[in-house]
């Protein structure tokens, strides 16, 4: 929401387009949910049966985003790192 903020306030003329982007996801995600919605009502599995393989597979991608998200971590901080080395190299330059 902020980058639109910024990309409204300094490209006025993207302006038309961010709104219907955000329409556009608007609508997918109405699409999804209402989708994942039927697909439950209509399962010909038993509630129980079909609840225990939705947890699977939430266990299943929370432990992916978990992973996922460790890296991102550990990659941000190489980047920091790396930002701040440069930073003072440019700092001793130009003292």
């Amino acid at each position: 929401m902020f980058l639109n903020l910024i990309i409204v306030k300094y490209f006025p003329f993207f302006k038309s387009n961010i709104m219907k982007l955000s329409n556009a996801a608007l609508l997918l995600l109405t699409g999804v949910t209402i989708g994942a919605i039927a697909g439950l009502l209509l399962a010909p599995e038993e509630g129980e049966e079909t609840r225990k393989k939705l947890m699977k597979k939430a266990k299943k991608y929370r432990e992916t985003f978990e992973e996922k998200a460790s890296e991102y971590k550990e990659k941000a901080a190489g980047l920091k790192d790396n930002i701040e080395g440069a930073a003072d190299d440019l700092k001793k330059r130009f003292s």
